[in-house]
């Protein structure tokens, strides 16, 4: 067994129209931590998104005993006891469970709950290849055969629905507090370490207008420019953005901006704005 280097998807705003899909699988894209799980005969492996390894001993007794002649991997996200919106990644951590396995000390997941979105690999030949399970909506029939136990719960998958109707989807579940959508292509093939234009991620994301008090000069090939606008919101959290300047918005006088309220997308508030993005000046504010 070895881990699997993650084919992730792509947002939506990096893939040229030519490139996407007419109809796409759509799912709840839940902020937790990536998990992938092998299960090979009595053995059972986790690991976290860079490769390190841990051990849960209840799922995998679990697994183990619900899945004799079959072996697998499938990709999780551990959403703890979360309900695993947007914002629930600061309490999945794995590093406990980590710490414990490099101690060779015992870990068990009690109540957390671990989301399953895509089986990877099935070995139903001779041949280890976690490309063997084919297209998407293939793999989601796979998936549904396991019997994962009471800690692993299957993320449900829609459709298969058009890009205009994701897009609206995304829109409602990211106004009630979850971080965005993911969309497969019913044609979605797994490649180990690459991202794909048939797995697309649609976040949403919620907007603020925040007030410029002031300009960050750049650095590099914008020194002397603009490098970042200086915000402060309504209850006086202050953040930097400068993500989504574009050059023309970098040489244009610092005037035009300070006093000006700024609208921006993010990803959450913690005690700032996370990932904040320029949007527009708000002259009608």
């Amino acid at each position: 067994m070895r881990f699997i280097k993650q084919c992730k998807g792509k947002d939506l705003t990096n893939i040229p129209v030519s490139k996407l899909g007419n109809e796409f699988y759509v799912s709840t894209k839940y902020d937790g931590n990536y998990v992938q799980i092998h299960k090979v005969g009595n053995e059972v492996k986790f690991y976290t998104s860079s490769g390190k390894e841990f051990y849960l001993i209840d799922v995998a007794d679990e697994l183990i005993r619900n899945n004799v002649d079959i072996d697998f991997a499938i990709e999780c996200e551990y959403i703890a006891s979360t309900n695993g919106k947007l914002g629930s990644r600061g309490k999945c951590t794995t590093t406990t469970f980590r710490t414990l396995f490099n101690k060779s000390l015992p870990s068990y997941a009690n109540d957390a709950i671990l989301m399953c979105f895509d089986i990877i690999y099935l070995k139903y030949t001779e041949e280890d290849d976690f490309a063997n399970l084919g297209r998407f909506s293939k793999r989601l029939r796979y998936r549904d055969s396991l019997r994962l136990g009471p800690n692993i719960k299957l993320v449900k998958h829609e459709g298969p629905f058009s890009l205009d109707k994701c897009k609206e989807m995304a829109k409602e579940l990211t106004n009630l507090g979850w971080e965005g959508i993911m969309c497969y292509s019913p044609d979605h093939i797994y490649s180990e370490g690459k991202r794909q234009n048939t797995s697309v991620k649609i976040k949403g994301r919620p907007t603020a207008d925040l007030k410029c008090i002031g300009i960050e000069e750049g650095e590099g090939k914008y020194t002397g420019l603009i490098g970042s606008l200086i915000l402060q919101d309504d209850k006086g959290r202050i953040v930097k953005v400068g993500s989504g300047l574009d050059d023309i918005d970098r040489y244009t006088n610092h005037n035009y901006f300070i006093g000006s309220m700024i609208e921006i997308e993010y990803e959450q508030i913690l005690d700032t704005y996370i990932q904040p993005t320029f949007k527009c000046v708000r002259k009608d504010k």
